[in-house]
């Protein structure tokens, strides 16, 4: 599903990812584990096509994504892709609906679709009832769930998700993990960012460690 063969991508010299080579495959639930500057963003970065890469290659679906430049190209690729991320990234003005709408609003989905799956991922994250709150009415753990709901709305291939937990108590942290979990069992892919070793251990996943940029 995905595999890195000898991927190195920098902001500077001696800033990012160095010689990385991992497979993941389809349906796991794998960690990028890591303190602050390790790399972890930047490995994420690279799959949604957010950064270049300096050398190496990144095969999603054995299909070479490392040569993909153009605006169209990235857009098909985003499409099978979920993003979560630390900070939620909701819009306070566009309820609960509205917000894990927006991405098959963008994909042109007619509104008897949207409605559909909306339902369908709110009752997957258990925050079914609550489509006409706003982000600030909503705890911390219930906006990351909103997160999750539009990172899965499209049904994606794979889900990426940069430190979704770092903001959170150790208990919602750990039902983060669970409806990530379901996720894998839906068919997605999901790698995650995390540096947070003692949430992750119960878990029993294949974790990728990182260190200034290199696998340990």
């Amino acid at each position: 599903m995905i595999q890195f063969d000898n991927v190195t991508a920098t902001y500077k010299k001696n800033i990012g990812i160095f010689n990385i080579s991992f497979k993941v495959n389809a349906g796991d639930m794998v960690f990028i584990m890591g303190p602050t500057g390790a790399g972890k963003s930047t490995i994420l970065k690279t799959i949604y096509k957010d950064m270049l890469i300096d050398s190496g290659k990144i095969l999603i679906d054995n299909d070479d994504i490392t040569a993909i430049n153009s605006s169209v190209h990235t857009s098909n690729l985003r499409k099978n892709i979920g993003m979560i991320f630390q900070d939620f990234k909701l819009l306070e003005n566009r309820n609960v609906f509205e917000n894990i709408a927006l991405p098959l609003h963008i994909e042109g989905y007619s509104r008897k679709q949207i409605i559909q799956l909306v339902d369908e991922a709110l009752h997957k994250v258990r925050l079914r009832g609550s489509e006409k709150k706003y982000p600030l009415q909503l705890s911390g753990g219930e906006q990351q769930r909103v997160c999750i709901a539009r990172a899965l709305v499209k049904k994606p291939k794979i889900i990426l998700a940069d430190e979704p937990t770092g903001n959170l108590d150790p208990n919602i942290s750990d039902d983060i993990l669970d409806l990530l979990d379901i996720c894998t069992k839906d068919g997605s892919t999901v790698l995650m960012s995390t540096h947070n070793f003692p949430l992750i251990k119960p878990r029993k996943r294949k974790f990728i460690e990182l260190s200034k940029g290199r696998m340990v």
